[in-house]
């Protein structure tokens, strides 16, 4: 009995995904998306595997991604009929003599997906992941709002009192009657309820709503401000900062301001771990859908506990530091529907990866 209850189980299972091997013909930015997106998401039914790209640019930056990956590359689509067991070529060319050309020459056991079909399925993934994301928001939205309204409450209650305990240090500070060795502790109070009030201020800020003032702006000129802005500091550290930026970057609606500010915080702080030789790299680049902007700073790494509390606004990160830059950052660019992440190896050092959408942006 207890044979058969085991064969029934068995026969249950499900079938192993089959394999699909897939070629690109194009290897534009929407290629280099695509090839990130089949690496990083499992699929139901298939075991995707990418096993070339055609484009006749060799520079062109989903070729350029396939072959650091070890893909097979080359600027003529017809050598990947020379490769066994391929199943499906993908042609995101956008140009309908391309597609006709293929369709021409192709092995007859081969399928093809056309461009218009490739953005189609990629639009409805795209809604499907936006729907998923939304709902994560709005519930993490839903839980930030009871906190917010509870900073709101608990700053407005100690600010009024810190006010008081101000004024009056400063009052008795000033007083005749007050003995002279007193006096540096009188003061001590001043600075520490200035500190507080500071922090306080901070905190509000943080739980309030942002008030976005949205112009038609670029994101390379962004970068090209925030270098300008710290380049005294590069200089005070000998730190050679260089800079790649997308050609194809289109202008978008966003708050430059507040982007600015969102970038030097963050630039500053991934300086603090940096050793020398020390080598920042700024970077942005247009994938499809996506802005991505990326700050690479060579040597030095974040801790893992340190890396796990960067965003928290209530966590101490170093002397003087309350985490409220770093959480105010993160709120800049996640309300442009943006993500940021980082990314810190002890042998490969730090990178911010920066992720806009530019849906969103316009």
């Amino acid at each position: 009995m207890m044979i058969k209850t085991q064969v029934r189980r068995n026969d249950q299972r499900k079938p192993e995904p089959a394999c699909l091997n897939i070629a690109m013909v194009g290897g534009n930015s929407a290629g280099k998306s695509l090839i990130k997106f089949l690496e990083t998401h499992r699929l139901r039914h298939f075991h995707v595997r990418v096993v070339g790209v055609a484009d006749l640019r060799v520079d062109a930056p989903g070729l350029v991604y396939a072959r650091n990956k070890g893909i097979y590359t080359t600027r003529d689509y017809r050598d990947f009929f020379a490769l066994e067991d391929l199943h499906l070529l993908i042609e995101i060319t956008g140009r309908d003599e391309v597609l006709e050309e293929i369709m021409r020459t192709k092995p007859e056991h081969v399928k093809v997906i056309d461009h218009l079909s490739a953005r189609l399925f990629w639009d409805l993934i795209e809604v499907q992941e936006e729907k998923i994301n939304c709902e994560r928001r709005l519930a993490h939205s839903s839980r930030l709002a009871t906190v917010g309204r509870m900073a709101s409450y608990l700053a407005h209650e100690i600010r009024n009192p810190l006010v008081s305990i101000g004024g009056f240090a400063a009052t008795i500070q000033n007083s005749s009657e007050l003995p002279e060795m007193l006096k540096p502790k009188a003061q001590i109070i001043i600075d520490e309820v200035r500190r507080l009030e500071a922090v306080l201020k901070s905190m509000r800020d943080f739980v309030r709503p942002l008030k976005q003032h949205k112009t038609r702006y670029n994101f390379n000129t962004l970068i090209q401000r925030a270098h300008g802005s710290l380049e005294p500091e590069f200089k005070a550290i000998a730190l050679e900062c260089v800079m790649d930026l997308d050609s194809e970057m289109p202008d978008c609606l966003f708050d430059a301001d507040l982007m600015l500010e969102a970038l030097v915080t963050i630039i500053r702080r991934l300086m603090e771990f940096m050793e020398p030789p020390q080598r920042l790299s700024l970077k942005t680049e247009v994938c499809w859908d996506t802005i991505g902007i990326y700050i690479q700073g060579n040597g030095g790494w974040i801790p893992p506990d340190l890396l796990q509390n960067m965003f928290n606004p209530f966590a101490n990160q170093h002397e003087g530091d309350t985490g409220l830059d770093m959480a105010m950052s993160k709120k800049i660019i996640e309300d442009h529907g943006g993500e940021i992440r980082i990314i810190s190896e002890k042998d490969t050092g730090t990178t911010v990866i920066i992720e806009l959408p530019i849906e969103a942006a316009w």
